[in-house]
């Protein structure tokens, strides 16, 4: 479970500490590249906003919701490492999801949404704004979604 613990916890880090800078910065954008600008929002949804239209429990049922896949989470791992073959990407990638969503977690306990600051935008158009825990997950699941394909 090494691999998956160190993955999880410099994900972990990596998207407290960014989050945690921007938190305690005084700017309304940071202009980047042409085409890349750091911003703060915060979302009450998941993932690129959605479900941020969930009112009264939305933060509540989103928590639970990520307690649950936290878990999920954690058991592939362990039946991964279980079995006779052992996949290093499926246990990198199990914990970079693992640690981008404690650190969502995290943000939706302490201020009821996510922090958010990664902003791409080609001239008008703009790419959902993301955070590091929302990179991981996302680069993740894809890399999941090759090996299985693969396999």
């Amino acid at each position: 479970m090494r691999l998956f613990w160190l993955t999880a916890s410099l994900i972990f880090l990596l998207d407290r500490i960014t989050k945690y800078f921007i938190l305690k910065s005084n700017f309304s954008e940071i202009k980047v590249l042409p085409f890349l600008s750091i911003v703060k929002l915060w979302n009450k949804g998941i993932a690129f906003g959605l479900f941020s239209n969930i009112e009264k429990w939305g933060t509540f049922i989103l928590s639970i919701l990520t307690i649950l896949i936290l878990g999920i989470t954690y058991f592939w791992a362990r039946k991964i490492l279980s079995q006779e073959r052992k996949n290093p990407v499926f246990l990198f990638a199990l914990g970079s999801i693992f640690g981008g969503g404690l650190g969502n977690l995290i943000d939706r306990i302490l201020f009821g949404k996510v922090l958010d600051f990664i902003d791409f935008y080609i001239g008008p158009f703009h790419w959902p704004a993301f955070n590091i825990a929302d990179l991981a997950i996302t680069i993740s699941l894809f890399l999941i979604f090759l090996k299985s394909f693969k396999s």
